[in-house]
């Protein structure tokens, strides 16, 4: 019992809310849908070759349209239950998922106990592990779970770099390493290095510009060194270079469309009586059920004398100079149905009906998330506070201009609620606008001692 006094209360609670959280994803792990969607199927049968040391599987046209990071996960769960290749699903992926899950709402504990204490933490945790989508999400598999821990380790990773003294290039970089490992899970995360980097750069101009542009260039050097390998395998395999993988085009001409209001059904339903003429075994295929693949072959056919790559980028310029350019206004309201379509919605994986309730769920915990980072932000203007929202942004910016769905989302809402209690509870103490500077260091001046002059080198951005 005495035992049981010493441990703090948010340690207890927090157990109760790894608990609560694991029990209810453990129900979707077990009790999933059989019907696989295009990218679950191929996250799955990748995740078999990878198990054979390739990643070339057969009857698999291109396999480099899907990043590496989720199958390797299925691949090395495979090979720990010794799951056969008879099981395109065996009971060991939906395990790994439910693992990733579990150290999803780990993580965003950390990252708000990090920024703000261990209440704040156990706030954002208890708002991850009772959102619904992220516990559904356990019976798909997809890339988000795995892409949203990745993304929360990034965000963990940049806010330990700025609680050292400035510059901590070798934290930085450990910080730009990881970045690199989470758009190995979703390539469309390629930008944000950059992004990132100019955060980091401008919160330590005032340790001086040498020492900024060296965390800044660590981080940045890191990220691309994470990347290279797999880069220069997928560029030989396709014979140019390739950064992640080869979808950036067919999700931009998709994404660009404006007949198919920039959706795949909308893609479908334009373009399914040419699809159909290019490819007489398919027609007698409905326009629901017509492959991407194959609308794309369709489009790509357009331009006989180019590769598949080389066509979809001539027609997704002409999107752009026809609708973009030619449309505007058009091509605008698109853009701003695509926001829609991410946010004010919900992922409901590949069997789940829409229920209102989960919607207003949603939506609560994606705009308190935000008013609580922005106030956060407004109070103390702390460097890895504006890290997250800059994420959240550029990721809600690329996938407004790809294909935006509102499973996108799904990796953003763990950063929207740890960063949205740990702004609550900065802006809320007294170290408000008084303090806008760095994050809390270790070895702060005591209350009864003089405070010490501004370090030269507290990281800020206004």
């Amino acid at each position: 019992m005495t035992r049981l006094r010493s441990i703090p209360r948010w340690a207890l609670v927090l157990a109760l809310v790894l608990a609560v959280g694991g029990a209810l994803r453990a129900d979707r792990a077990v009790h999933h849908g059989r019907f696989l969607s295009t990218d679950e199927r191929a996250y799955a049968v990748l995740g078999i070759a990878i198990s054979h040391g390739h990643y070339t599987p057969r009857g698999m046209n291109d396999p480099l349209h899907w990043p590496p990071g989720t199958p390797l996960l299925f691949a090395v769960a495979r090979k720990v239950a010794g799951a056969g290749d008879t099981d395109l699903d065996p009971a060991a992926i939906y395990a790994a998922q439910w693992a990733v899950g579990m150290a999803l709402i780990a993580a965003v504990f950390a990252l708000a106990a990090l920024l703000a204490g261990p209440w704040a933490g156990v706030a954002a945790a208890a708002g991850v592990a009772l959102y619904p989508p992220l516990q559904a999400i356990t019976g798909d598999l997809v890339s988000e779970p795995l892409g949203a821990l990745t993304l929360t380790v990034v965000m963990i990773a940049l806010a330990w770099a700025w609680h050292a003294p400035p510059p901590a290039v070798g934290r930085f970089a450990a910080a730009g390493a990881l970045t690199g490992v989470a758009i190995l899970v979703r390539a469309d995360l390629l930008i944000l290095p950059f992004v990132l980097a100019v955060v980091v750069a401008v919160s330590l101009r005032r340790a001086g510009a040498r020492p900024a542009l060296a965390a800044a260039g660590a981080y940045l050097a890191c990220a691309a060194l994470a990347l290279a390998p797999w880069s220069v395998y997928a560029s030989r395999a396709r014979h140019q270079f390739t950064p992640i993988t080869s979808s950036s085009w067919s999700s931009l001409f998709v994404g660009t469309y404006l007949p198919g209001d920039g959706r795949i059904v909308g893609l479908r339903e334009a373009l399914g009586d040419e699809a159909r003429a290019h490819n007489p075994h398919i027609r007698h295929v409905e326009n629901r059920n017509l492959r991407t693949e194959w609308v794309l072959d369709a489009v790509a056919a357009r331009h006989p004398g180019l590769g598949r790559s080389a066509a979809l980028q001539r027609e997704t310029l002409r999107n752009l100079r026809v609708y973009g350019l030619g449309r505007p206004l058009a091509f605008a309201a698109m853009q701003a149905r695509k926001l829609d379509r991410m946010w004010i919605g919900y992922d409901r994986g590949t069997f789940h009906n829409r229920r209102t309730w989960i919607l207003v769920v949603h939506l609560l915990l994606s705009s308190a998330g935000l008013a609580g980072l922005l106030y956060g932000i407004w109070r103390t203007r702390r460097p890895d506070l504006w890290a997250i929202l800059v994420t959240v942004l550029t990721a809600t910016a690329v996938n407004a201009f790809f294909v935006s769905e509102a499973r996108h989302n799904a990796r953003l809402v763990p950063l929207l609620a740890a960063g949205g209690a740990a702004g609550i509870a900065l802006g809320l103490s007294r170290r408000g606008p008084a303090a806008r500077s760095e994050p809390p260091r270790a070895d702060a001046t005591p209350p009864d001692r003089p405070p010490a002059a501004p370090r030269p080198g507290a990281a800020a951005v206004r």
